[in-house]
């Protein structure tokens, strides 16, 4: 054996007994390196996987969930929003709907989404909703039959939303059958002028939408059979009128940007409707009045707010009381665009309704009360009530008043433009209080006290009469204000005899001064002449000459 031989002999015979020394290790090694190439080839895959799937869904992502842009005809509900269903798989996500109306924005009818196969129609020009199911978007539409043909995938369902968009149709005829399963209809932002025809009995439509058309016309019982309508939306038309809806609680209505909508029309669907028809945006939506309309006498255009709180007069009134509209004011509002706002003025009547004190409450924007011929006895409401703060004319008459002194610091005696107590109790005319109003703002003032018996004195005879006198401007019965301690008028009483003190001893001492110098001067004569006629004559006179010496006569003894 050579010695390559030997060497390499011995080699194997060394690797032999190393093998035979450890033939578990050489295995697990090799399982372990098997492992750890699988984790990584399973990790590449996945990364490459994850990139793919980003690149891929991101610009679609990105494309179509814009923020939803505000549009004008999307209706605002009271009602639970409807979301889209989770079982529906899509890589398009929608917003959820606003109450049961079924609404499509504007990025659905473009061209890549309108022709994707995924989502047509057969027969017709819509096409399903990717994510609402049983829903139909139909955009561009020109001819009603390629709505009215679509046929249900499943023959057991029926559709349940559609919004039409951009279609060209001058006239939409409702009672054909196909619409009457729907639980939302919105055909918008198109040339739609007439609405014609009824919609079928047992109609399922909840949300009735044609916002953003022309329309002119719709037929007036077209809605009668639409008994589960919750929500009405024919904004931003040509519309004057409503129509007649036989839905009478819950319901919504939707009537901006109709420039001619008439409030009579507008009126008689509230009466139909009661005080729980809603309006969107009441005071941003204005209906316009007529010369023939009730209270109007020109042609105003009146938020729906102030036409609704005229309709809450009845039930806001006193009780055995009646309120109605009086007339329409314009009033600066405290809103960015500073536009006058016209706000009706309420006048409420309780006149022989027995009352003994003024109503614990008046309607909103009462601003004539009238309580003539009851028993009331005070007008302190005027001054701790908040409802009579914007009382100016105010009727009392043949009541049992007997002071005007409640009315002192109120905003009425500030404002007021009639104060009528006539034939009350008053027994004084607090001059002051008056004087300081009439004297600020003597314009369109009128005060009334016909009938009123005053405690009359020299006061009311030096003041009271010539104030009177002086406000006749504003006192129009100025010469009708009695006495009642003497039968006279007031504006005819006499200061000269009124002022007159009345006598007492303080009367009488001028007289005993004058009686008491006459007798003074009577005693000085007296003297003087017994005096003259003792240095003459030599003797005293016959009442000196009878009476007794005196000690102290020596002193007169010359």
């Amino acid at each position: 054996m050579s010695k390559c031989d030997r060497g390499r002999h011995e080699r194997e015979k060394t690797n032999e007994m190393d093998s035979e020394r450890v033939p578990g290790r050489k295995r697990r090694e090799t399982l372990r390196g098997n492992h750890t190439n699988h984790m990584k080839r399973m990790e590449n895959c996945r990364q490459v996987f994850v990139f793919a799937l980003a690149w891929f869904c991101l610009p679609m992502l990105m494309a179509r969930i814009p923020e939803e842009p505000a549009v004008p005809n999307q209706m605002v509900t009271t009602e639970s929003t409807v979301i889209a269903s989770t079982s529906a798989t899509s890589e398009l996500m929608y917003p959820p709907q606003n109450g049961p109306c079924f609404y499509a924005t504007p990025e659905m009818c473009s061209d890549s989404l309108i022709h994707d196969p995924k989502y047509q129609v057969a027969n017709c020009e819509c096409r399903l909703h990717p994510v609402i199911p049983r829903s139909l978007i139909c955009c561009n539409v020109t001819n009603l039959t390629n709505i009215t043909s679509c046929q249900e995938p499943d023959s057991s369902e029926h559709w349940k939303n559609i919004h039409v968009r951009n279609a060209s149709l001058e006239e939409l005829d409702i009672s054909n059958g196909f619409w009457k399963l729907f639980d939302s209809i919105s055909i918008t932002d198109g040339t739609l002028k007439r609405i014609t025809r009824e919609f079928t009995k047992f109609s399922a439509t909840k949300c009735f939408n044609v916002s953003n058309n022309n329309l002119n016309e719709i037929q007036p019982r077209g809605f009668k059979n639409l008994m589960q309508l919750q929500v009405l939306d024919i904004s931003y038309n040509n519309l004057s009128t409503i129509p007649n809806i036989n839905k009478e609680t819950n319901l919504t209505i939707d009537i901006r940007g109709n420039k001619d909508m008439l409030c009579k029309s507008v009126s008689e669907t509230i009466d139909k409707g009661g005080l729980e028809l809603n309006f969107v945006e009441p005071d941003k939506t204005y209906c316009l009045t007529n010369q023939t309309f009730n209270w109007f006498n020109s042609t105003d255009s009146v938020p729906l707010r102030q036409l609704y709180r005229m309709k809450q007069l009845q039930s806001e009134c006193p009780t055995d009381c009646k309120c109605e509209v009086e007339r329409m004011n314009y009033e600066q509002q405290n809103d960015e665009d500073g536009i006058p706002l016209l706000i009706f003025s309420a006048k409420v009547d309780c006149s022989n309704s027995h009352l003994t004190e003024l109503p614990e409450k008046l309607p909103a924007n009462t601003y004539s009360l009238n309580v003539s011929c009851n028993n009331i006895t005070s007008l302190s409401a005027l001054n701790v009530n908040p409802t009579y703060q914007q009382i100016i004319r105010l009727y009392a008459d043949n009541n049992q008043i007997s002071s005007l002194l409640d009315l002192e610091g109120t905003s009425f005696i500030e404002e007021f433009e009639v104060l009528s107590l006539r034939k009350n109790k008053l027994k004084s005319i607090p001059i002051y209080l008056l004087s300081n109003t009439l004297d600020k703002n003597p314009r369109g003032k009128m005060l009334y006290f016909e009938g009123n018996k005053l405690h009359c004195d020299c006061n009311s005879a030096k003041v009271l009469r010539l104030w009177l006198l002086a406000r006749q401007n504003h006192i129009k019965d100025w010469d009708q204000i009695l006495c009642e301690n003497m039968p006279q008028i007031v504006v005819d009483l006499s200061e000269m005899k009124l002022c007159q003190s009345q006598h007492d001893w303080t009367d009488y001492i001028y007289y005993l001064i004058a009686a008491e110098i006459f007798l003074l001067g009577a005693l000085v004569f007296k003297v003087s002449y017994d005096y003259w006629v003792f240095k003459t004559a030599g003797y005293l006179p016959w009442p000196a000459s009878k009476m007794p010496k005196l000690p102290c006569d020596w002193l007169c003894e010359s």
